[in-house]
């Protein structure tokens, strides 16, 4: 894994750099075995692993808008359009192409910063001397296995194929779980994919034993018990419905369904109403749902990443809405087949989705979804900042109704379900689908809710749903000659699953293996 040590940030920057300067060691780093000694060190450093999720490869950028685009949620402007992730919309993806390299190596430098704080946490706890100091280190010792934890996820989630009974222990099948920094210690083939899912398995546990109980919806900037068993629930549902059939039985989706029982039992978190106005802003009348998207708060939000407006990332609604103050010039517009998704009456249509006219005078759906927070972005200038929010209970509804489903428990399936969506469609009672259209209901419900978030892909791969684009007015086509339609029986279909970096595969002289993507 030299590559990724090569991307590590020394402590002596990490307040300062940015996501272009990740491949730089400064000249005046100070030793590495003098980087983590004292408890303020190690806060210093946690602060440097989560600034790390700001990098706008990851989660304020490529990680949630690119899967979502390649996919069928967003359709790349005929007029307007100037060449922004249109590799992705075409589908011309390979193992040299920027955006992936950089989310590949976005995500192994926080597993690398990880790695760091754990070769040195002995260290570290040589010197704690009060009880302040050792409740402080375990509460960062708790955050660093989290965090190793949501990067290995997003990782397989993305480059890696899902989890079956048939290839769950196949060999290079999943990631490469470099458990150290250390230069002196062999580099590391891909693991299997169940290895990999039990290394994230067993840092969430750590986690959960280090983590406080006391975190509120105020610190939702800082990783919780809430988040924990968030990504607890997500992970195990992806390791149990790969087989793609219902079983009463399966382990893995019992244990997806108690862990997102604990984040609804907590109390702390509440799903937030897309219906009744609730906030004045600027004269006009708002929910607390748009509100969670136009200003990044909201009692729904289990964790987002913290920014501030001198330290922010990826501008999430820049290429989506191109505006300059006075016209639209969007890169890509909302999927009308999506848009069809939405009932009468579901608010999020509306807090997603605008029509109006482009700078050329087309009629346009924009994505509304990432208007920037004013606090961040305002000014003369708007940059359409606003804060990714990764975990959210709506998500683990949706997990635990689809664990639910799979499970066999539609009745406990349709609760859930119906739970979003009266806090979403006005009038709405409950979910009476049942069996397989339960299912198509789960699916649609998760394409709604989840709208570029950046899910849908995976999602659309773990179904082995095709990736189907219509020709739709003001739009280019999704390849370059016609329309997109992409069957899982399709060679075409490997690239659902992105390729391993060509520079991971040379670097370490053919021990990491690619996907089929790859070739």
């Amino acid at each position: 894994m030299k590559k990724v040590k090569i991307l590590f940030l020394w402590m002596s920057l990490i307040f300062a750099m940015t996501s272009c300067e990740m491949d730089l060691a400064p000249d005046s780093a100070v030793p590495e075995h003098e980087a983590l000694r004292t408890i303020d060190d190690c806060d210093a450093w946690v602060v440097g692993i989560y600034s790390a999720f700001k990098n706008s490869a990851l989660y304020s950028g490529y990680m949630t808008l690119l899967p979502d685009i390649q996919a069928d949620m967003a359709y790349a402007a005929l007029n307007t359009n100037t060449g922004f992730y249109t590799n992705f919309y075409q589908w011309n993806i390979k193992s040299t192409t920027d955006e992936i390299v950089a989310v590949y190596n976005g995500l192994y430098t926080i597993v690398a910063r990880c790695n760091f704080f754990m070769d040195y946490r002995a260290q570290v706890e040589a010197n704690l001397k009060t009880q302040t100091e050792k409740d402080n280190f375990k509460k960062r010792l708790g955050e660093v296995h989290f965090a190793r934890a949501l990067a290995y996820a997003e990782l397989i989630r993305l480059f890696c194929e899902p989890m079956t009974s048939e290839n769950a222990d196949t060999e290079n099948m999943g990631i490469c779980l470099p458990t150290t920094y250390q230069d002196d210690v062999p580099m590391v083939k891909r693991s299997t994919l169940r290895e990999s899912y039990n290394q994230i398995i067993a840092d969430l546990k750590d986690a959960e034993d280090n983590i406080p109980d006391s975190r509120t919806i105020a610190d939702i900037h800082y990783f919780s018990k809430g988040a924990v068993y968030a990504l607890r629930a997500r992970v195990y549902m992806y390791m149990g419905m790969g087989d793609l059939k219902r079983d009463s039985n399966n382990e893995y989706l019992k244990k997806s369904v108690e862990a997102a029982t604990k984040v609804i039992k907590l109390g702390v978190y509440e799903l937030s109403d897309a219906i009744n106005n609730s906030f004045v802003i600027n004269s006009q009348n708002y929910t607390d749902y748009q509100v969670m998207w136009m200003r990044d708060g909201s009692d729904e939000i289990i964790w987002k990443i913290g920014m501030s407006p001198t330290s922010y990332g990826g501008t999430l609604g820049k290429y989506l809405l191109g505006y300059n103050n006075s016209t639209y010039s969007p890169q890509f517009h909302f999927s009308e087949a999506i848009l069809e998704l939405y009932e009468d009456n579901d608010m999020r249509a509306s807090a997603f989705c605008a029509q109006t006219k482009d700078v050329n005078g087309d009629d346009v759906y924009l994505i509304t979804k990432y208007p920037g927070n004013t606090d961040l972005d305002g000014g003369d200038t708007r940059k359409f900042i606003n804060m990714p929010k990764p975990l959210r209970l709506s998500e683990v509804y949706l997990v635990r109704a689809e664990a639910y489903y799979w499970l066999n428990d539609d009745e406990n399936s349709q609760k859930d379900l119906s739970s979003v969506k009266r806090k979403r469609i006005s009038g709405f009672g409950s979910v009476s689908a049942s069996g397989d259209d339960l299912l198509k209901e789960i699916k649609k419900e998760r394409a709604r809710e989840l709208f570029m978030e950046g899910f849908r892909l995976s999602d659309l791969k773990r179904w082995h749903e095709p990736i189907k684009r219509e020709k739709q007015l003001y739009s280019m086509d999704g390849s370059i000659n016609n329309q997109l339609n992409v069957k899982y029986t399709d060679a075409k279909y490997r690239f659902t699953t992105w390729p391993i970096p060509k520079h991971e595969i040379e670097a370490t002289n053919g021990l990491v293996v690619g996907n089929a993507s790859n070739y």
